[in-house]
């Protein structure tokens, strides 16, 4: 079984994986784009907690959710990027 926080460690470039939870945008477009069907629920739980403060299973709604709006967004032809400070 592949281990989620190591590989999240990776692909953000944390040095340490205790820099994971202040860089939770970049962490959570990264969950976007796995295959979290790869990593065990027992780790996907205890990620998760750590970085993001909540369940697996409320992580997981919130993922269906803003799944929908993104392509409700990209039917309806909608472009959205953050703004350069």
């Amino acid at each position: 079984m592949k281990d989620i926080f190591e590989d999240m460690q990776a692909k953000v470039g944390c040095l340490y994986l205790s820099d994971l939870p202040y860089h939770k945008r970049m962490v959570w477009n990264e969950m976007k784009r796995l295959p979290l069907a790869d990593y065990d629920t027992k780790q996907l739980e205890d990620f998760s907690r750590y970085v993001f403060g909540m369940s697996w299973q409320t992580l997981q709604a919130v993922m269906e959710q803003q799944k929908g709006r993104e392509e409700l967004c990209r039917k309806q032809g909608y472009r959205w990027k953050r703004k350069n400070r």
